[in-house]
């Protein structure tokens, strides 16, 4: 019962399914049973969100500082958005969490939310039209457990009716991704791989975009509830921590869908491409401060450029979820809603 919940929170963090045609806009009319829908679930959301934690992916690890820097190579046909300027490095804040427990021993999915600085022009939150951020955020798996609307709706009854085992006899794809998510132990997670799941705008195409490590981190899996923040803090001691920034081109439609996140999009089929590099210099991350100004941040894919707006059904719907609960863990923790610049916290960087 306990992890089928945890399945209903992941489901929650990475997006609830409500089917529109691709490269829809945010400001594309909603159907008004679509409202409904989703204003039901962000009450139950929020329902479900513990005091002052939340709703998505509770427990952080840390956040530590780090640089995007633009690849100073990048065709030209790639120079998009915040990747306009070839070799341009923004400041960032990198928030690794849990998507579910608290106990880092038990398996599950973990989480890589990016918050880059220094982002110029509007953005497509008209509450925070001038903030200075974008936001990419990833989980350590390369889709999404649930395919469509109709299948959301059936898993969502049976969460409220405690059925949920019943749903998953009866949709074999769902359990078998779910059951993929709840096996996921890894070592470290400066040395693991993270994927957006959803699509995104990039200037007139779509894309998929990940995170993959390139620096040799070792590791081992703990036996500790906190061994992946341990093991983090060990690394960021001893040396940085590296990531390429990859995209997928959508160059197929019906194998790359916008609007079922349950196919992956095969590098066979769409190669990932390099567009910037993630240096996450040595520092001293884990202090009480530090931890307290990470929880404080709000992630959303909707602080965004235009041309990198979210796509699809999927991330409309977190888009009503992640404002509605960050507005509540805020309210809890009596904070102010606010993006940060570069010197909102001074971190405590290490000597090369």
């Amino acid at each position: 019962m306990t992890n089928l919940l945890a399945a209903f929170v992941i489901v929650l963090h990475i997006s609830l399914l409500f089917i529109q045609p691709a490269f829809a806009e945010a400001n594309s009319v909603v159907e008004p049973d679509q409202s409904v829908a989703i204003a039901k679930i962000v009450e139950i959301s929020k329902q479900l969100q513990p005091p002052k934690l939340r709703g998505q992916h509770p427990k952080g690890h840390g956040t530590v500082w780090a640089e995007f820097t633009v690849a100073p190579d990048l065709p030209e046909s790639l120079r998009v958005g915040l990747f306009k300027e070839p070799g341009k490095t923004y400041p960032a804040w990198i928030r690794f969490s849990n998507a579910r427990g608290s106990d880092d021993t038990q398996p599950g999915l973990h989480g890589m939310a990016i918050k880059l600085m220094n982002i110029a022009g509007d953005k497509v939150l008209e509450t925070e039209k001038t903030a200075q951020t974008q936001d990419f955020l990833m989980v350590d798996h390369p889709v999404f457990f649930i395919r469509n609307a109709s299948d959301f709706a059936a898993f969502f009854a049976a969460v409220a009716t405690g059925k949920q085992a019943a749903f998953f006899a009866t949709h074999p794809q769902a359990a078998k991704i779910t059951q993929s998510f709840q096996k996921k132990q890894i070592q470290n997670l400066l040395a693991t791989q993270y994927w957006s799941t959803t699509p995104y705008r990039f200037g007139e195409t779509a894309i998929k975009f990940s995170a993959r490590p390139t620096s040799q981190i070792a590791g081992a899996v703990g036996t500790t509830p906190d061994y992946l923040r341990a093991a983090m803090a060990d690394a960021l001691m001893a040396q940085d921590a590296t990531f390429d920034f990859l995209i997928q081109l959508q160059t197929d439609p019906d194998k790359m869908p916008i609007e079922d996140p349950t196919v992956e999009w095969l590098e066979q089929d769409t190669p990932l491409q390099k567009v910037a590099t993630i240096r996450i210099p040595r520092q001293v991350f884990d202090t009480p401060e530090q931890f307290a100004f990470g929880e404080g941040l709000s992630f959303t894919p909707w602080h965004s450029l235009p041309e990198h707006q979210p796509l699809g059904s999927i991330n409309r719907a977190r888009k009503a979820v992640y404002q509605a609960t960050a507005e509540q863990r805020h309210q809890d923790m009596e904070m102010i809603t606010k993006e940060p610049s570069p010197d909102s916290f001074t971190p405590r960087l290490l000597d090369p």
